[in-house]
C-alpha cells in the first residue's frame, strides 16, 4: 500500500523526483486545455428525426408530380422511340443524376481520405 502524506507536504513520484500538487479547481470549471488540442466534439443525436421529416416532405411533393404528368410522351434517343407517361422520363432523369451525384461525391471523398491518411 502507498504512504498517506499529509496535504501539505510535497511528495515524490516514483524516481524519487519532487512533483508539484496542483490546486483544486472551484466546483463548476474546467481545467484549462493544452494548446493545440482540439476540443472533445459533443455529437447530439443523429438527424435521423429530420431526415425522416425531408424525406416525408419529397415523397408527398414526388407523389403530386406523379399525379400531375400522366400524359403520355415519345421519347427518341439514337433512332428508338418510346411511348411513356412524362413522369416516368421526369423520375429516371432524376435517378440518372442522383446516381451520378453519389458516383462524383464517392471518388472526391476517397481521395480526400488518401489525401488525410
Amino acid at each position: 500500500m502507498s504512504e498517506q502524506l499529509p496535504p501539505d507536504e510535497d511528495f515524490a513520484d516514483e524516481f524519487g523526483a519532487a512533483v508539484e500538487k496542483t490546486p483544486p479547481m472551484p466546483p463548476g470549471t474546467e481545467p484549462p486545455k493544452p494548446v493545440g488540442v482540439e476540443p472533445e466534439r459533443h455529437f447530439v443525436g443523429t438527424g435521423l428525426f429530420w431526415g425522416l421529416v425531408v424525406g416525408l416532405v419529397l415523397a408527398v411533393f414526388v407523389i403530386i408530380l406523379a399525379a400531375q404528368n400522366t400524359q403520355s410522351i415519345t421519347f427518341s434517343f439514337l433512332g428508338w422511340d418510346w411511348s411513356t407517361p412524362l413522369i416516368v422520363v421526369i423520375l429516371v432523369s432524376l435517378l440518372v443524376g442522383i446516381v451520378l451525384d453519389e458516383i462524383v461525391g464517392l471518388v472526391f471523398r476517397a481521395r480526400r481520405r488518401r489525401i488525410l491518411a
